[in-house]
């Protein structure tokens, strides 16, 4: 940011998009106006943002390649923190589902609602809505990330449901309040949901849908991918259907994504005290998934533990013993820090415990 900002008018016409109109007045406002004086007066106008320089921004957003610079918030902050602590699962699909698509979709969500895992969705029609007020009835706890400010009700349809993410939720966006919906949004909104998702699930899409576009950027950013198939002759089905043909885990009953993220409940230790935020907006009972050992592992959290010894190791070095791309290893990588058993040295190398 200090590089930018003292960058030369030449060095400034070397970034696509700034010609010598936008350059030259780049150059005139910084004359004018200290970077300081710039952060207080967009502080005073937005107060409710986060950028990575807090620590209250999500750390599963650091794991994509394009981070949002800026998150604008509105509900319940301590959710941010949850992301840290408890599975999250993004789910996406058509604006227009069938019966079909609908019912699954709820009975998905109060599955994940049930075994305490945060709903990721991104308040449009159709699924976003089914995700996000079957996880409220069901007392779970849900992010909605927007393409419009954090401030603003988009569908109008979506209004109630809005509010009462803000008051038993969060609302999540990269653009300031008052920004109104805009069609360029929307599809870079969907790489936050991914980011934010330790796995995505699409219910209901056709072939060509914004949730296939969800869908993509999660398996490049190495989470899981579900789909729930559906009839062939079901245009709302293609797009989930090629999903699994390409490789996408397919939903089997309403277990499968509990089955797979290995956090079907346990019986709490005596000694347990940790709580999660409870869906009323108050400090609920024990979360279900905190134990005083360690929570059964995916095969990927397997593999990239068994790899790592008390010697430290770089992550060159562990990407060549495990055969994984590097993006899905230093994710991995992350989640094992989270749990406390993996500790980063500097120079990335990284050891047990």
């Amino acid at each position: 940011m200090t590089t930018a900002w003292h960058a030369s008018g030449a060095e400034l016409l070397e970034v696509e998009g700034i010609g010598l109109g936008l350059g030259s007045s780049l150059v005139e406002y910084r004359q004018r106006v200290s970077p300081l004086e710039l952060l207080a007066s967009y502080e005073q106008q937005h107060a409710n943002f986060w950028t990575p320089a807090d620590a209250e921004y999500p750390i599963l957003l650091y794991e994509i390649a394009d981070p949002p610079p800026i998150v604008f918030y509105r509900g319940r902050l301590e959710l941010a923190n949850a992301l840290q602590l408890m599975p999250s699962v993004g789910v996406v699909g058509t604006r227009n589902p069938s019966d079909y698509g609908q019912r699954w979709t709820r009975r998905l969500t109060q599955q994940l609602a049930h075994h305490d895992v945060i709903v990721v969705s991104g308040l449009a029609k159709g699924v976003d809505r089914y995700a996000h007020q079957q996880t409220l009835d069901s007392g779970g706890l849900t992010i909605a990330v927007l393409g419009t400010g954090v401030d603003q009700v988009y569908p109008s349809v979506n209004r109630d449901l809005h509010e009462r993410i803000a008051r038993q939720g969060l609302l999540l966006s990269e653009h300031p309040n008052g920004t109104p919906p805009d069609r360029a949004h929307f599809p870079r909104r969907n790489r936050i949901i991914a980011g934010l998702s330790r796995a995505v699930v699409v219910t209901e899409a056709p072939a060509r849908s914004g949730a296939l576009i969800t869908a993509q950027l999660a398996n490049d950013y190495g989470r899981d991918v579900f789909a729930v198939p559906g009839s062939l002759d079901n245009l709302n089905s293609e797009g989930c259907l090629e999903l699994i043909n390409q490789g996408a885990q397919m939903i089997l009953n309403d277990m499968t994504l509990i089955t797979a993220l290995g956090q079907l409940p346990q019986l709490e230790t005596a000694g347990s005290n940790a709580s999660r935020p409870d869906a009323s907006g108050t400090d609920g009972p024990r979360d279900r998934l905190t134990h005083s050992t360690t929570p059964p592992l995916s095969p990927a959290m397997t593999q990239v533990l068994a790899a790592i010894t008390d010697e430290p190791a770089t992550l060159d070095q562990l990407v060549q013993a495990i055969a994984q791309p590097t993006g899905e290893v230093l994710a991995t990588l992350v989640q094992l820090e989270l749990l406390g058993l993996v500790t980063q040295l500097p120079g990335m190398r990284y050891q047990r415990g």
